[in-house]
């Protein structure tokens, strides 16, 4: 008798143990959650160019908010990641720069792209713009053919978090910069 009452309590402290763990262990490891706020950015523009000492800088745009580049690397809207000086400061032959936004709030987004540093030209630099949850929304190459040219790559419009059909274009409008 002794000998089953102990198996009980063993076997009832045993139950518990596992009980408990079962409760504590999705908070201990919670699922990632789909949330747009947490995503490390909702839109992506990159930009590369070949190896060497040329400067070209990122220049991102959305609604009324001061341009974001170089001199002025976050906004209300776009950040920028890092500013590429070539081979200055830098130990990889990788040349690119990246801005993402902080959410999508509608209205009109550009992306241009800045010959700052090109002692040799043209300078031809890959851009892409895309959707963090997949879908580009252009990719093309941008010939920046003088030293401190400015080109814009794409200007689009966005609104409910969906690029507005037939809004991109190509047209080069002066950003609003706080220089």
């Amino acid at each position: 008798m002794i000998r089953t009452l102990i198996q009980d309590v063993l076997l009832a402290m045993l139950l518990g143990v596992a009980a408990v763990i079962m409760f504590i262990l999705p908070s201990i490891n919670p699922a990632a959650k789909d949330d747009p706020a947490q995503l490390p950015g909702n839109l992506i523009a990159s930009i590369a160019w070949p190896a060497g000492s040329t400067d070209v800088d990122l220049w991102v745009q959305a609604g009324d908010d001061l341009a974001v580049g170089y001199n002025h690397k976050s906004g209300r809207v776009w950040s920028l990641l890092r500013d590429d000086l070539g081979t200055a400061n830098d130990d990889t032959t990788i040349n690119m720069e990246s801005a993402f936004t902080r959410g999508l709030p509608d209205g009109e987004y550009a992306v241009n792209v800045r010959c700052f540093g090109c002692a040799k030209v043209p300078v031809p630099v890959s851009v892409e713009v895309r959707l963090a949850e997949g879908g580009v929304i252009w990719k093309g190459t941008v010939d920046l053919l003088k030293d401190k040219q400015e080109r814009t790559a794409i200007r689009f419009r966005m609104a409910g978090g969906q690029v507005v059909t037939g809004s991109a274009s190509q047209v080069f409008k002066q950003m609003k910069r706080g220089e």
